[in-house]
């Protein structure tokens, strides 16, 4: 009987294990339409960036995000982060990204950006809208690329 309860619950923890690793892709979050966000960070920034809002499921899949991906380890969801911020340096323009949990959101922004090579995005105006804990680590993540950080606060 133990062994059963054992194995019932390491199936039940690789099934959410799963679960979370799927989403992990789909909750970056790009809209047209205007949201608080992307009218804080216009009002931050003035107009003309391209962004990304990185969404967020629950607390506990926050945790488990920002603690699954190693250094070296890109998600999906930097990948995905990367190829839109080089997609906008190459193009001049700035690049802004928020999202719903800042420790998730700094966490991917290094991810990203870690996948450039040093000074590798000279071009890069990186626009962070979010808890103003985390420009630190931001920051040292852009310089390392060879682009500039504006930020500025908003909760979440």
């Amino acid at each position: 009987m133990k062994r059963i309860k054992q194995s019932l619950l390491l199936i039940a923890t690789l099934v959410t294990a799963g679960a979370l690793l799927a989403g992990c892709g789909a909750t970056v979050k790009e809209s047209t339409e205007m949201n608080p966000r992307v009218e804080a960070a216009t009002a931050a920034f003035g107009p003309g960036f391209s962004y990304m809002i990185v969404g967020s499921g629950n607390a506990l899949e926050d945790v488990l995000f920002v603690g699954l991906f190693k250094p070296g380890q890109a998600s999906d969801m930097s990948r995905q982060l990367h190829k839109r911020i080089v997609e906008a340096e190459s193009k001049g323009m700035r690049f802004m990204v928020t999202g719903e949990n800042s420790r998730k959101t700094s966490h991917v922004i290094i991810e990203a950006l870690s996948l450039s090579p040093e000074n590798g995005l000279p071009e890069l105006e990186l626009l962070y809208l979010g808890d103003q804990q985390f420009v630190t680590g931001i920051e040292e993540s852009v310089k390392r690329v060879g682009g500039t950080l504006r930020s500025a606060p908003y909760p979440g």
